[in-house]
């Protein structure tokens, strides 16, 4: 299900933000900050006071309320994560860039039924797991740089693979191939 939280957030949470570009924590508050997203942006990491200058949240019971999560990272970290931002922060939308789920092994495969059971539960937009995430005229929520331009005449693309996408970014810029929504 596609939800308003999921196309137009108006706060988005990066849970496993980072300070490193080479991170894909760090690659999605780059995207974000600089391909123009306006609402309020809340960096999580443990460790950090301030992620690419934005002040970070060290836990996630400090967060306010939030439309949109991205979770960058472990697997095994993911279900929790969901079930608290669905629960104390009435988040509506997930993108999980996070792998290692039912592509890698049983555990992970049993880790993404409890995700889709959460995302019955709560009525969520989940996009993921294992995902390069979502690019559109009101975010760029990608942790591939550089994100590829949006366009309204452009065209809507869906894939499940990541690898395919990334090779359409590269290739379709030489001959203006557009883009007006990306998930991946």
């Amino acid at each position: 299900m596609i939800n308003k939280a999921l196309q137009a957030p108006k706060s988005i949470a990066i849970v496993g933000a980072s300070n490193s570009l080479e991170k894909p924590g760090g690659g999605l508050v780059h995207n974000l900050t600089e391909g123009g997203y306006t609402g309020e942006i809340y960096p999580v990491n443990p460790k950090e006071r301030a992620i690419q200058g934005i002040k970070a949240y060290n836990n996630l019971d400090d967060l306010p309320e939030v439309d949109m999560a991205i979770l960058a990272i472990p697997a095994q970290m993911c279900i929790d994560t969901v079930r608290i931002l669905s629960e104390k922060n009435n988040t509506r939308a997930f993108i999980i860039i996070s792998a290692g789920f039912s592509e890698m092994s049983k555990e992970g495969k049993q880790l993404e039924k409890e995700l889709k059971e959460l995302a019955d539960k709560y009525s969520l937009s989940v996009i993921g797991p294992n995902c390069i995430g979502v690019i559109n005229s009101n975010y760029k929520a990608v942790f591939v740089s550089p994100p590829p331009p949006v366009n309204r005449k452009g065209v809507d693309f869906v894939s499940a693979s990541g690898a395919l996408a990334v090779f359409l970014f590269e290739t379709a810029a030489k001959p203006g191939l557009l883009f007006n929504t990306v998930y991946t």
